[in-house]
């Protein structure tokens, strides 16, 4: 189940763990109506919608007894600022999505909301469990060595003008983040190193492992 948001949801899918698997997004996690709404204005319109303090707390209870099992991104239009129909999405996938992602993140563990080892879990573990993937999602000896190499005791501002994509805007505009992403490793090369991309990256297909199985 995508982009889970509400107090029932979460209590529905818990009791339903053996046949559902849930991803959370860091905007709902983060933001909270009416408040973000009347501060962002439309950079806060998306689908499903920014919830109240009661449906924030009910996913935050979902993330911690381990109803969530991954943590994921609201694709969005990429129009410009100022061009195309009023969008219902946000500017986080892509080159923001990826960057973003760990400092919102970060700030909630240095805020003593979440444990570093279940952010992991929720970013890596998470969907090589459901997806079953090959290499992936594990710290070990055959698998893919891709990492993010976080600094836990950096202090930066999240802003619009330093959005990656064609939107140039985020929701998380002025939040003073407490951790920041230094380096991206993908198949043991480094890719990303101090907000600047390193030429030469190497991407390659996701696979399942379910398919190199002896059957």
């Amino acid at each position: 189940m995508l982009h889970v948001t509400a107090q029932d949801e979460i209590e529905y899918l818990g009791a339903d763990k053996d046949v559902a698997s849930v991803e959370v997004t860091p905007q709902h996690l983060t933001l909270e109506a009416p408040e973000a709404c009347e501060r962002l204005k439309g950079f806060a319109q998306m689908n499903p919608p920014i919830r109240d303090h009661d449906h924030r707390m009910g996913v935050w209870a979902g993330v911690a007894n381990g109803v969530a099992d991954v943590h994921g991104l609201r694709p969005c239009a990429a129009h410009p600022r100022g061009e195309g129909p009023a969008l219902s999405g946000l500017a986080v996938r892509d080159a923001e999505g990826a960057d973003r992602l760990p400092p919102v993140m970060l700030t909630h563990v240095a805020e003593g909301r979440l444990g570093l080892e279940r952010l992991v879990d929720l970013t890596s573990h998470g969907a090589n469990r459901i997806f079953d993937l090959a290499d992936k999602g594990r710290l070990a000896v055959s698998y893919d060595a891709d990492l993010t190499v976080v600094d836990l005791k950096a202090r930066r501002t999240i802003t619009h003008e330093a959005m990656a994509t064609r939107s140039g805007r985020t929701p998380f505009d002025g939040i003073q983040a407490k951790g920041w992403p230094v380096a991206t490793i993908i198949r043991g090369r480094v890719v990303m190193r101090d907000d600047e991309i390193v030429p030469g990256g190497l991407g390659g297909p996701v696979r399942s492992a379910r398919k190199e199985r002896p059957q």
